[in-house]
Order: C-alpha cells, then structure tokens, then sequence
C-alpha cells in the first residue's frame, strides 16, 4: 500500500479488471478522453483489447519493472486507478495514466495525491526519476491537474522518450500525431 495525504493506492487485482475498464470506458468521465462528443476518433475499445493493453501483470505485481495498477481508496471507497508503465520507454522513466470513476470525485485533490504518492514512491524504490503523460489537449481539467502535480509541457517528442522499437506502436499517442500535450516530470536528485 502506498499512502498519499488523503488518498490510499492499493495495488489491483485481477478481480478488479472488469471495474476499471468499466470506470474508464463507461461511466460519466469517460466523455472526458474518449469516445462522443469530443473524441469521435477514439474508439472505446472492448473489454478484451483493454485486457491487450493492461496485461496480468498490472493486476499481479508479477513484473513491476514494466508496470503496476492502482486502486485509489479514499475513505475506504474506491474513486479511480492509476497505473504507470516502463517497457516501452528509455531507462528510469515511466508514463503514468489515470481516471477517476465518479464526477463527484474530481476536483478534490485525490488525483493529484494519487499522481505525487506514485511517482514519490517509484522514484524511491525503482530509481524511475522522469514521468510522462500525454492527455489530449480538450481534457483541460486533466492537463490542469496534472500541471498541479508538478507536471510541465514538454518541447521534446515522444521520440525522446520512447525505445526506438516501440515508436511506430506507441508514436502518435491515444489521440494521434500532434494530438496530445506531452507532460513530464523530472525528479530532484
């Protein structure tokens, strides 16, 4: 378990798949980053090619120096699920994602805490020093929020992040080229 300062991040089960996907493809802030209105172009994908991209290990901790999932407990109620992975990306970094599953849980501080909390203990037990997050631009209350965690725009490419073998997967993001606003953060030393 990881403790932020209001927020708990206890790690996912394979149990919990099916609320995650649910949370982010199917519930009132999925209009947020994916799917009508704003997202036309981003297809929600079904449950299996959610379990494509969030293999077991996120739900397993079997292979953490890949990646890792989530739950945020406030108050012992679940309000989202925040992930970070690696294997795609140059050594001592991570990209982080996250969703709440309630807009009665936004705007109260426990993304922020989530974000901080997971990047805090990453970088002190994994060495990971430099996060990254690529939200779309429309999702202004992300990007927000994500800026509050002390996330900044990058004037680099996702190419500067990425392993050169994972480029042509992972190069245009979820929203394509020039879609999304690259964030990072870099720990202090």
């Amino acid at each position: 378990m990881i403790k932020g300062t209001n927020i708990e991040l206890i790690p996912a089960a394979l149990d919990d798949r099916q609320n995650i996907y649910s949370w982010c493809f199917h519930c009132e802030t999925s209009k947020s980053h994916c799917g009508l209105p704003d997202f036309p172009d981003v297809v929600i994908p079904s449950y299996e090619e959610f379990l494509e991209d969030y293999v077991e290990y996120f739900f397993t901790g079997a292979e953490p120096e890949k990646g890792r999932g989530f739950m945020i407990i406030s108050n012992r109620v679940q309000v989202g699920f925040i992930s970070y992975t690696c294997f795609h990306l140059k050594p001592s970094m991570a990209e982080l994602d996250i969703w709440l599953n309630s807009e009665s849980h936004c705007g109260k501080g426990f993304g922020n805490d989530a974000i901080v909390s997971l990047c805090n203990f990453l970088y002190s037990t994994q060495g990971i020093s430099e996060f990254i997050m690529r939200p779309s631009p429309k999702n202004e209350r992300a990007v927000k929020s994500y800026k509050k965690s002390g996330f900044e725009e990058s004037d680099k490419s996702p190419r500067d992040y990425l392993l050169d073998e994972y480029w042509e997967l992972y190069g245009d993001g979820d929203y394509g080229v020039d879609g999304d606003v690259l964030l990072v953060k870099k720990m202090s030393i």
